[in-house]
């Protein structure tokens, strides 16, 4: 169950890093984007769990790394960008 986890968890911060970039034509599914990210972060550090051998340790690093750096961004985008509305 863990290692599905592992997978899904890489396979949809994928997909979140696509929709980071459909945000930027489309800004309303910002907030969908960042809640989604929060979300595959907590699914990968579950998915730590499921690590047997050096590609899904290489694929749970990357996991979370990529969905750090999509909060980090989408957070400062929300909250900063709104600011100066």
């Amino acid at each position: 169950m863990v290692r599905v986890i592992n997978l899904w968890s890489f396979i949809f911060s994928l997909l979140c890093t696509a929709l980071f970039f459909v945000t930027l034509q489309h800004p309303l599914l910002l907030s969908l984007d960042f809640y989604g990210t929060v979300v595959i972060f907590l699914m990968s550090i579950v998915g730590f769990y499921g690590i047997h051998n050096w590609t899904s340790a290489l694929r749970s690093v990357l996991t979370v790394v990529l969905s750090v750096a999509l909060i980090i961004v989408n957070g400062c985008i929300m909250f900063v960008g709104d600011l100066f509305v």
